[in-house]
């Protein structure tokens, strides 16, 4: 049976890529046979697995809110990456809401950018949800809060 030893999940035998973190997997260290003196090793809780964390993240993709996840836990990688996806995601519908007063391309521009945000706040809370640190769609790759 192979495991990462990354994050402790199982991933299936001759996997080059672990399925939970996406780290290369070794071939020589990620296997145990019975008859290996290899001690079983458990699976490491990644960030994210505690649903205080995830509740808490969940706040990062309501507006302003972002802040009491960053300020309470400032050492959690997690927490930071949510919530600088949020505050991007906010500062994005905040420009949707700006160019709204502009007639007409303005109008259908801010139509547009709000259903991309709406999209966006659906698939970070998934994310939250899942566990997982996936980038969201085109402003994902932002980062202001390091």
């Amino acid at each position: 049976m192979a495991f990462c030893g990354h994050c402790g999940a199982y991933a299936a035998t001759g996997s080059k890529f672990c399925s939970s973190c996406g780290k290369p997997l070794e071939a020589e260290s990620n296997t145990y046979e019975q008859g290996n003196e290899r001690p079983y090793q458990q699976p490491v809780a990644r960030s994210g697995d505690t649903g205080d964390e995830k509740f808490l993240c969940i706040l990062c993709y309501f507006g302003i809110l972002l802040l009491i996840p960053y300020l309470t836990r400032p050492n959690s990688q997690f927490v930071k990456y949510h919530s600088n996806q949020g505050l991007v995601l906010m500062l994005l519908a905040i420009a949707c809401s700006v160019v709204a007063v502009i007639p007409i391309l303005g109008w259908i521009a801010s139509f547009v950018g709000g259903i991309f945000c709406f999209v966006c706040w659906v698939i970070g809370i998934i994310n939250v949800v899942k566990g997982e640190m996936k980038p969201l769609p085109t402003i994902g790759k932002i980062t202001i809060l390091k």
